[in-house]
């Protein structure tokens, strides 16, 4: 099946969709709040000794999370990677175990060694082995991705020499660096790749990121000219029934999902067809929602009555063979006394409800100032030289002046500032874009 990435530019926000055969399969949204991989050099600024942790300074308004690390001393610099970014009252959750990711393996610089996947067969894991103990020095770590196992000498070559220049980055930054600093942060082209091997093109809609992403993955990469790469395959819309609480099903029924403090709802009702119609069919869109929307943590799936026991075992299975091809780890735990399906998925950052909206209904003021700096740019193609005004919600207006680093992007890319003018009556969904 062909894959290809359409990477869509946005000042002060940045999307990615994964598309297979014309199917968005993945997404991400990228900002510069969103410290998930990232390499920083934080501060203790607090010590919990009763939970084995200490909470850290990285440069937000919460502190980080470290566990399991003693010694550390209240004041103390300390290298640290973000696992997870804040979420709510709790702040990013950290490791000083760092990790880089490439395309087909992973360095670890503090953990030295050579670990291979044991779903190859012995030859293949073996040989695998032979070629890149070749390539590694005595103090490096690397863990091989699946697919590392079909890639060539230079590929590999390739990727392990740029994960040793990010190392080197960090350690040489780590020197000069005042805590809390961001030493080094992952590129989330990168990262969607080293999930999805096998993409046959990335497509960009911005002359800049097509410049960057084109020097470090060549003829791989595309300039899209003909507006937002979003609006290819209906990815848009797409993008926008992610953040709809319910999803129809083919055979009339649906799956309702609710999120919670402590973990999420997902709800299959069969409405007009039959239970056990929909209920398969609800498998597969949930698997596929649980990526789109990157639903982490305790998930519960309420699937409607049918086939008693034996239909109840049958689905769990189809829904394991479903989530298996999810990069992000996820599993199906079991059934609860009441016949409720318990599910876990890895928390990487935010879920796109809390990106993107105050509940899922009404989309967030930073989302819609970030949509209107979009829709500027766009708008600014059909008109050029033409002084452009943004009217819209005070909530909205607030978030614009909140974001300074955007706003000068913008007037860098037009040669002069957009007019920001809060109208009285406009919802906070409602951006207009007029000439001055």
């Amino acid at each position: 099946m062909a894959s290809e990435i359409l990477y869509s530019w946005g000042p002060g926000e940045s999307r990615l969709a994964l598309v297979r055969d014309g199917r968005l399969v993945d997404l991400a949204v990228v900002r510069p709040e969103l410290l998930a991989g990232a390499v920083l050099l934080g501060r203790v600024v607090e010590l919990a000794p009763k939970m084995g942790a200490v909470f850290v300074d990285i440069g937000q308004d919460k502190p980080g999370f470290l566990q399991g690390v003693k010694g550390l001393t209240q004041g103390q610099a300390v290298l640290v990677q973000v696992k997870a970014d804040a979420q709510g009252l709790k702040g990013a959750t950290l490791t000083t175990e760092v990790v880089l990711s490439g395309r087909f393996m992973s360095f670890t610089p503090m953990r030295p060694g050579l670990s291979v996947p044991r779903k190859l067969s012995d030859d293949r894991r073996g040989l695998l082995q032979e070629r890149l103990a070749c390539m590694m020095g005595d103090d490096e770590g690397i863990v091989a991705r699946l697919h590392a196992v079909n890639a060539d000498e230079p590929a590999l070559e390739a990727d392990l020499l740029a994960l040793r220049g990010q190392w080197d980055q960090v350690c040489q930054s780590q020197g000069s660096a005042r805590a809390p600093a961001v030493l080094w942060r992952p590129d989330p082209l990168d990262r969607m790749l080293s999930d999805h091997p096998g993409v046959s093109r990335v497509l960009v809609d911005d002359d800049l990121a097509f410049a960057q992403a084109q020097a470090r993955l060549g003829a791989l990469v595309e300039r899209h000219r003909d507006g937002s790469v979003f609006s290819l395959y209906d990815i848009e819309d797409a993008f926008a029934a992610c953040l709809a609480p319910v999803v129809a099903l083919p055979c009339g029924g649906r799956v309702t999902f609710q999120g919670t403090a402590a973990l999420t709802a997902i709800d299959v009702d069969s409405g007009p067809a039959a239970p056990i119609e929909a209920n398969q069919q609800a498998v597969s869109v949930i698997a596929r929602q649980l990526r789109l929307r990157n639903i982490a943590g305790q998930i519960i799936v309420d699937f409607v009555s049918a086939g008693g026991k034996g239909g109840l075992i049958k689905l769990i299975a189809a829904l394991k063979q479903s989530i298996s091809s999810d990069p992000t780890a996820t599993h199906v735990i079991g059934t609860t006394a009441l016949g409720l399906v318990e599910m876990t998925r890895e928390r990487r950052g935010p879920s796109l409800a809390d990106l993107m909206v105050e509940n899922t209904i009404v989309p967030s003021a930073e989302a819609t100032a970030l949509r209107a700096l979009r829709l500027v740019l766009s708008e600014a193609l059909h008109r050029p030289g033409r002084a452009l005004i943004l009217d819209v919600a005070a909530d909205v207006a607030a978030a614009l002046y909140a974001r300074p680093a955007a706003l000068a992007e913008i007037e860098s890319r037009l040669g002069r500032k957009p007019v920001i003018r809060t109208t009285a009556g406009l919802g906070r969904d409602d951006v207009v874009v007029s000439e001055g």
